[in-house]
């Protein structure tokens, strides 16, 4: 968790044992805890679907310092059209090895929404980072699930890459990842919404008790 969610939450932990406990004050811990906690595995607050064009083509693989491939990889790689601005795909280029849902469960839901909302700019980034890197198909799908995921973390952990550390291999679908992403948008995020709806639409408001919430 990032430094600023460990320190909400000893502020409404603290505000919590202050008022007591009560009904009301619970809730709010609750809210602000999940917050909190989102935030720390959420991209940074720049990222937007409408700002992904601009970012992909400003995206420059030689400030990050330059990535190296993971994997040997011999095939010919994607070439830039220069009539038409675009990352085209060699007669070699293999098929994307998953679709939206492995991107899902990869990166979450950043990459996911790029993918299925702006399929060519994802795809685009794809081929560009082919093309520089030498790499797989795979391997620059890992890579871009990770960067549109968080920016800042992909490009810190490729600097640390360049200055002699373990690399990371984003090809892998982790289970740990996988089962987080999955628990977040199974169960918290149908709990949190009744709790919204209940507070909102209903006479309990902020009194709403955990009977309230699993009374349907």
């Amino acid at each position: 968790l990032s430094v600023s969610a460990i320190g909400w939450k000893k502020v409404v932990l603290a505000m919590a044992n202050l008022f007591g406990g009560s009904s009301r004050c619970c809730i709010l811990v609750f809210f602000a805890s999940m917050i909190a906690t989102i935030s720390a595995f959420s991209p940074p607050s720049s990222f937007s679907i409408s700002s992904i064009s601009t970012r992909t083509q400003q995206f420059q693989l030689s400030a990050v310092p330059s990535p190296e491939r993971m994997f040997d990889y011999n095939k010919k790689p994607p070439t830039f059209n220069k009539q038409t601005s675009l990352w085209e795909p060699s007669p070699e280029t293999e098929d994307s090895p998953y679709g939206p849902w492995g991107s899902f469960l990869r990166g979450g839901p950043s990459p996911f929404l790029v993918r299925v909302l702006q399929p060519s700019e994802y795809e685009q980034a794809v081929f560009k980072y082919m093309a520089q890197t030498s790499c797989s198909r795979a391997e620059a799908q890992g890579n871009m699930d990770a960067f549109f995921n968080n920016a800042a973390d992909w490009a810190y952990q490729k600097s640390e890459e360049a200055r002699g550390r373990p690399k990371v291999d984003y090809t892998q679908l982790k289970l740990k990842d996988a089962i987080l992403v999955v628990t977040w948008a199974v169960f918290v995020t149908p709990f949190l919404g009744r709790c919204a709806y209940l507070i909102a639409a209903t006479d309990a408001g902020w009194a709403i008790t955990v009977d309230d919430i699993f009374n349907f």
